[in-house]
C-alpha cells in the first residue's frame, strides 16, 4: 500500500463530517445511505468503464491528468501558467483550451496532486462534491417547498442513472454539483428577506455560476436567461403594486426573457441563432456517422437548421430522451439496462397521470419550480437533438432528469405511500 495515496484521508473524512453536520433530525439514515450509494457509484463507474466500456472518457481524463500532475511536480511555474493562462507548452493535451474537457483537467489535476495520482480517490472526491450539491439543493427544496421534499430526496439522491452518471471521474459530477449549488442559492436569493442577505447570496452564487458556465455554458445560459428575469419580476412585484397581479408578472417576465435572449445573442458567437441551429444540425449529422448502427440511435431525418424545425422536433426530442431505448429494441446488455430504467420512468409518469385523473386535482406548482421545469424542457431539446447516440445521451441527461421527476413524483401517490410506510415502521 502506498501511504502517499492515503495522506489526504483525514481531509476526506473532514469533508464528510462537515456535510453530516447539516443533517437534520430524522435524516441520518437517508444521508448515510445516499452517501454510500453515491460513493459506491463513483467506484463502480471506473470499474465498469475499465472492464466493459473500453475505458472511455473517464480513463482518458486519467491519462491526461497524470501528465498535468507530473508537470506540476517538475515545474510549478509552467503548471501555474497552465492553470491560469491555458499555456500548455509541450504538454500533450487532446482538447482545445476553450473546451470544457480542457477546463476539467484543472480541478482534476488538483485532486490528483492531493491523492498522489489516484484515479479512484479523485473519483470519490468528485462524487462527494456532486453529493454535496444535491444534498444542499434537497434541503432548500424541503425547507421552502415541503410538499416536494420527499420527491427531492428520491430524484436527486436515489435515481440510479442520475447517481451513477454524476459520480466518478467525469465532467458530469462537477457540473451536477455546481448546478445543484447554483439552483439552491438561486432559491435562497429568491427567498432572501432583505437587501443585505440577497447581496451575500448573490456573491456566493457567482463562483457556482462560473463553474457551470465553464462546464456546460449553453445550459448555464438557459438557466440565467430564465432565472434572472424571474427574480427581477419578483423583485418588481414586491416594490411596485403594478406588478403584483399574475398577468402583469407573466408579461414582465416574458418581456425580460425575450430581452435577455436578444442581448445574449450578441454576447457570444455560439448564441447567434443562425450559427446555433446550423451547429446543432452539424453535430447531429457528424455524431450519427460516428455512432455504431448496431446500437439504437435517435433519428431526426427532417431536422433542418431553422428555429421552426427545432421547435417542431422538440416534443419528439423530449419524449425520446426520457424513454429511449425502449425495452423491445434489439441491443446489447448495457442498452437493455438503460431500457429497463426507461420503462420504470414511463411507469412513473403513467402512475402520476392516472393518480391525477382519479383525484381530479392538480397540485399547486410553485413558480420557482415552474421555471426549473421550463429549464428542463428547453435543455432536454438542446441536449437531445445533437446527440443521436443513446449511450451518450443517457449520460448527458442525468443532471437534468431530477428537475422533471421532482414534479412527477410529487404530484403522484408515491410521497403518500412513503409517509404511510414510515408511520407503520414507527
Amino acid at each position: 500500500m502506498n501511504l502517499l495515496t492515503w495522506l489526504h484521508f483525514p481531509i476526506f473524512l473532514l469533508l464528510i463530517y462537515l456535510l453530516w453536520r447539516s443533517v437534520q433530525k430524522g435524516q441520518g439514515l437517508v444521508f448515510w445511505s445516499a452517501l454510500f450509494f453515491k460513493l459506491s457509484c463513483g467506484l463502480l463507474l471506473g470499474w465498469v468503464y475499465q472492464n466493459y466500456l473500453n475505458l472511455g472518457d473517464t480513463w482518458t481524463f486519467h491519462a491526461q491528468t497524470q501528465n498535468v500532475a507530473e508537470l506540476a511536480k517538475q515545474d510549478a511555474g509552467k503548471y501555474l501558467q497552465f492553470m491560469f493562462f491555458n499555456e500548455i507548452g509541450n504538454l500533450p493535451v487532446y482538447w482545445k483550451d476553450y473546451s470544457n474537457s480542457f477546463f476539467f483537467l484543472k480541478p482534476l489535476s488538483l485532486l490528483y496532486l492531493l491523492t498522489n495520482n489516484s484515479y479512484w480517490w479523485s473519483g470519490l472526491y468528485l462524487s462527494l462534491f456532486s453529493f454535496w450539491g444535491a444534498w444542499f439543493l434537497v434541503q432548500q427544496i424541503r425547507r421552502h417547498f415541503p410538499a416536494y421534499g420527499t420527491s427531492a430526496f428520491v430524484v436527486f439522491l436515489f435515481f440510479p442513472s442520475v447517481v451513477f452518471w454524476t459520480s466518478g471521474v467525469l465532467k458530469e459530477p462537477l457540473f451536477m454539483g455546481g448546478l445543484c449549488l447554483t439552483v439552491g442559492m438561486l432559491l435562497q436569493l429568491y427567498k432572501a428577506s432583505g437587501p443585505s442577505e440577497a447581496t451575500k447570496k448573490g456573491i456566493l452564487l457567482l463562483p457556482c455560476l462560473y463553474l457551470i458556465w465553464r462546464m456546460k455554458f449553453f445550459l448555464a445560459a438557459i438557466l440565467i436567461v430564465l432565472m434572472v428575469p424571474f427574480l427581477l419580476t419578483k423583485w418588481l412585484a414586491r416594490r411596485f403594486s403594478l406588478f403584483r397581479s399574475g398577468g402583469s408578472q407573466y408579461l414582465a417576465g416574458a418581456g425580460l426573457i425575450v430581452l435577455g435572449a436578444f442581448v445574449g445573442s450578441f454576447s457570444h458567437p455560439a448564441f447567434d441563432l443562425d450559427f446555433f441551429v446550423n451547429h446543432l444540425l452539424y453535430n447531429y449529422q457528424v455524431l450519427t456517422l460516428r455512432s455504431d448502427p448496431a446500437n439504437p440511435l435517435l433519428h431526426f431525418p427532417d431536422l433542418q437548421p431553422t428555429l421552426l424545425s427545432v421547435l417542431l422536433h422538440a416534443p419528439s426530442a423530449v419524449v425520446q430522451m426520457l424513454f429511449r431505448p425502449f425495452i423491445w429494441e434489439p441491443s446489447s446488455l448495457v442498452y437493455k439496462l438503460m431500457a429497463v430504467e426507461n420503462l420504470f420512468l414511463f411507469l412513473l409518469v403513467l402512475l402520476t397521470l392516472i393518480y391525477l385523473f382519479r383525484t381530479r386535482k392538480v397540485p399547486a406548482l410553485p413558480s420557482f419550480l415552474g421555471v426549473l421545469l421550463v429549464f428542463f424542457f428547453i435543455s432536454a431539446v438542446l441536449v437531445t437533438l445533437p446527440t443521436p447516440n443513446l449511450g451518450s445521451l443517457h449520460r448527458y441527461r442525468a443532471p437534468l432528469l431530477p428537475f422533471f421527476f421532482l414534479v412527477v413524483i410529487a404530484w403522484g401517490p408515491i410521497p403518500t405511500w412513503l409517509q404511510m410506510l414510515s408511520k407503520q415502521q414507527n
